[in-house]
């Protein structure tokens, strides 16, 4: 089966090869022979310089170089596009300068030199060519001059192909995916051979009698191998048993390992994040998210490296960004010398810094090393020179006389009179503050919801015609809003 560069096995082995794993291991990972892997690293790099770069920026796109390179470049300018049995340019062009002429299509073939086959076959890819281009069916039957039969059987023909050609593109599409998660385990180990399983299993059953006290020699006399074999195994392991390792069981909740090779799988075959999604059983949002922190200034995603930063990332205890960070704690101290609030030197940051995430931080960062009692990279007496002068942190609600409000022998409001609520009584007043134009200019007022224009009972939902409003002078207000309160 002829394979091409643009399948999923050519991708993955291209990739494989960029990555710097060479051509015999990327050639055994993608499944195919050496030479198949020769002939599509030559049709890149032919399409790289076609493309106008030049062989140096080839080969470092490639990440390959190899002596068959001065025969790829000397076939860049020689473009091979017809198969080797095809009639030739000349005798196409003369078939069609006929056929313009006026000739019919069995005497434009006799001047061409050509089967009236050969003929119907040109006829018909250009047929495609003009139905590709958006041309409609009559148009192109008047322009090629086809019977209604032939032009029937030409589009019949197209839709079959077009209708194989997207069935196929579905079956490779779905074969990929599958094959994207044993490629998957094949790269983690998950995968091995079957001599390798059997030499795997007998070295764990060697170690297991090594840990129940068992010699080298009787160990390999029960396991029936030798016992130079069992001495290269402790030579292996530096004549130290292993430990006895236990798979980690993950939760589901981060992205493991395996998932991040196939999404990288999955890009560099094309898909969308959605249907990656989709294929991991994870929302579009987590790809999106994994995407947008690991990719590299090239816009790259590196799965084991993407792993390998999360599990860093994901690592408590954290090192505090204050103590890693000298450069930023030099600034940090520097600003907090001259009185500079935590909420100024992180906005400070931002400006300065725009394209500098690692000289980032947030204020709390800053009142966490001054004022908890833990080495967070500031030195406690950087504390005094915060604008509240204080060394350690107190609570919103703990004041001098302890636990909270500031008034004592308050009276709540749920220990109202029942008759504050009807508001028959003259006295229940509310107090309101009305602001002016300008914001100094406040005028405090009290409304008696008993002197209702009219005399009449309660408000109760309904919207008053006129309320007498009386100016107060001796009241004093501190807040805008309104607030009951009674006589």
């Amino acid at each position: 089966m002829y394979l091409s560069s643009s399948s999923a096995a050519g991708i993955r082995f291209l990739a494989s090869v960029k990555q710097g794993h060479g051509l015999k291991p990327s050639a055994r990972h993608a499944g195919i022979d050496k030479e198949v892997g020769y002939r599509w690293l030559r049709e890149e790099y032919l399409r790289l310089r076609r493309n106008g770069k030049t062989s140096g920026e080839t080969t470092a796109e490639l990440g390959f170089t190899t002596a068959r390179l001065l025969a790829w470049e000397a076939d860049v300018g020689h473009v091979k596009d017809r198969h080797h049995l095809r009639v030739g340019v000349d005798e196409e062009a003369s078939f069609w300068a006929a056929f313009d002429r006026g000739k019919s299509l069995g005497e434009a073939a006799k001047t061409a030199g050509v089967s009236r086959s050969t003929a119907y076959r040109w006829m018909q890819s250009r047929f495609d060519q003009l139905r590709q281009s958006k041309v409609t069916v009559s148009r192109c039957q008047g322009q090629l001059r086809l019977t209604d039969r032939l032009c029937l059987n030409f589009e019949r023909e197209r839709l079959s192909r077009l209708s194989k050609q997207q069935n196929a593109a579905t079956a490779a599409q779905h074969a990929a995916f599958l094959s994207s998660g044993r490629d998957a385990d094949q790269m983690l180990g998950a995968v091995l051979p079957e001599a390798q399983q059997h030499r795997a299993a007998r070295a764990e059953k060697y170690w297991q009698l090594m840990r129940n006290g068992v010699s080298n020699a009787e160990a390999c006399r029960l396991l029936g191998m030798h016992r130079r074999t069992g001495t290269q195994l402790r030579r292996a392991s530096n004549f130290k048993i292993p430990p006895i390792t236990v798979p980690a069981v993950t939760a589901g909740r981060y992205l493991d390992a395996r998932e991040r090779l196939r999404i990288a799988d999955l890009l560099r075959l094309g898909h969308s994040m959605r249907r990656i999604a989709v294929e991991l059983g994870r929302h579009a949002s987590t790809i999106k998210r994994e995407l947008d922190r690991h990719r590299d200034a090239q816009g790259l995603y590196l799965p084991r490296t993407a792993d390998h930063d999360a599990r860093l990332q994901r690592a408590r205890p954290k090192v505090h960004k204050l103590v890693a960070n000298a450069r930023l704690r030099t600034l940090v101290q520097r600003k907090l010398n001259r009185f500079w609030s935590p909420d100024e030197i992180c906005g400070w940051m931002k400006k300065t810094y725009p394209d500098h995430q690692t000289m980032r931080l947030c204020p709390e960062t800053i009142y966490r090393a001054l004022l908890l009692r833990e080495d967070h990279g500031l030195h406690q007496r950087y504390a005094m020179k915060l604008r509240t002068g204080r060394r350690i942190r107190k609570t919103r609600w703990r004041t001098r006389t302890g636990q909270g409000s500031r008034i004592r022998n308050m009276t709540m409001i749920s220990q109202r009179p029942a008759e504050v609520e009807t508001r028959l009584e003259a006295g229940r007043w509310e107090g309101d503050l009305m602001l002016k134009c300008y914001a100094h200019l406040r005028t405090p007022f009290a409304t008696d919801y008993a002197e209702i224009i009219g005399g009449r009972g309660p408000l109760r939902g309904k919207v008053a015609l006129s309320i007498k409003m009386t100016k107060v002078g001796a009241v004093s207000l501190t807040g805008v809003g309104r607030s009951p309160c009674s006589a």
